[in-house]
């Protein structure tokens, strides 16, 4: 599968190492478009694999193009893919705020359209993916983008463009309240007399049996 990812920032490369190490049957050759000369070096030291632009190639089809890029970038980088040779049968962003229709609208080429939002345990396989598209895509284009959304972990799908809103509330920005919870858990621990080590493993091994205790019982109510 020739896969072209434009924008290498956290949440490109997350995907782009889940996408490599990812265990399948299905062989991916990826290549990266970054503008920004520090990424694109460190890219190029950890996946030597991988061919990396500097912006978008003149001519690149293949069969999937995936936008991680920045919102407000993207029309111009709409333009620019439109001004040179660039075809794929999917389109995939995990833009935030980029509607399926913008995305069909100032993409010249055709193609199929989806939209995903992964958060940030995706990069260890350990995310969640809310994804959508147009009731007209079948069901073997289905089934591949969740194919190669899965390696970043559970994949779900959205029966509306509007639930991806609530989504990111809640898994895209939920992780950063329980850190932060964490982190007063930790430092409580601290302020009782505990060393560093012995208060992260406290709050640790805390956290670990809840998530072991709330996967055989999701009944929160009645666990408080």
């Amino acid at each position: 599968m020739k896969i072209l990812i434009i924008g290498a920032g956290k949440m490109g490369e997350a995907v782009l190492k889940r996408w490599l190490y990812q265990k399948s049957k299905l062989k991916k050759v990826i290549s990266i478009v970054e503008i920004n000369t520090k990424r694109r070096n460190a890219i190029k030291k950890k996946y030597s694999n991988v061919e990396i632009f500097k912006e978008i190639p003149t001519t690149w089809k293949g069969d999937l193009i995936l936008f991680a890029i920045k919102p407000q970038t993207f029309f111009d980088v709409a333009k620019e893919i439109n001004s040179k040779n660039i075809n794929a049968n999917i389109v995939l962003s995990i833009m935030a705020g980029i509607t399926l229709v913008s995305l069909e609208k100032f993409i010249n080429f055709k193609s199929i359209f989806f939209r995903a939002m992964p958060n940030l345990a995706s990069g260890i396989g350990e995310g969640v993916t809310g994804v959508f598209a147009s009731k007209s895509i079948t069901k073997y284009y289905k089934r591949k983008i969740e194919n190669l959304l899965s390696a970043l972990g559970w994949v779900y799908w959205l029966k509306n463009e509007k639930f991806f809103d609530p989504l990111t509330a809640i898994s895209g920005s939920g992780p950063a309240y329980i850190f932060l919870f964490l982190l007063i858990m930790k430092n409580s621990a601290k302020s009782f007399g505990f060393q560093d080590k012995v208060a992260n493993q406290l709050v640790l091994q805390t956290l670990r049996g809840v998530l072991g205790i709330y996967e055989k019982n999701n009944k929160l109510d009645a666990l408080i």
